[in-house]
Parts: C-alpha cells; structure tokens; sequence
C-alpha cells in the first residue's frame, strides 16, 4: 500500500486498481482516534473511481481505479476522530500510461 500525502505526488497507470492510504496520525492528539470516515472523493472530476474508506488505525484505505493519462488528481478524505473533531487531509495523484 503508498501512503498519499500532499508534499509527494503519487503516480499509477489508467489500468490499475491500487490500495492507497491517506494517514492522520499527525493530526490526532495523543489518545485521539479515527471513529468514521465521513468521505474520500476526488475534487474536480469523474474519472477517477475510488472506493469507500475504511479505517486501519491512523490510516484511512481506499481504493483507486481508472483515470485519464496525464491527468492529476486531487483527493480529498474527511474523518471524523473519538474527540469529535473533523479532520480532513488532501493527496495527490497522477495518471500516467507508461
């Protein structure tokens, strides 16, 4: 699984279904954990399929699938912690047929 953060951009082909995970232990006060995902959604377009989140201890999982070459993406997951604060975090992705 590659871990999606907003200071790298993450590159798969139009073809492939991958497992990314976008991870907020940086967000989280110390005790403080993910109770739901509220979305992951990608912002400017429909080309990009991606799976509901799921939650794997800091991290939220999603799938990835389809996209157009050449084309990035930005995605955008909004959880939701234990001390009832709304987090968002934002990655990217780049689509490349190569």
């Amino acid at each position: 699984m590659t871990e999606v953060t907003a200071v790298k951009i993450l590159i798969k082909q139009p073809g492939e279904d991958l497992l990314y995970g976008m991870d907020f232990v940086n967000l989280l006060a110390t005790g403080e954990t993910i109770s739901t995902v509220t979305s992951v959604l990608e912002i400017t377009t429909v080309d990009l399929t991606i799976g509901s989140g799921s939650i794997n201890g800091s991290v939220v999982e999603f799938r990835v699938s389809g996209g157009l070459d050449g084309v990035g993406y930005r995605i955008e997951v909004i959880i939701t912690t234990s001390d009832s604060n709304t987090r968002v975090g934002d990655g990217l992705i780049t689509v490349r047929d190569s």
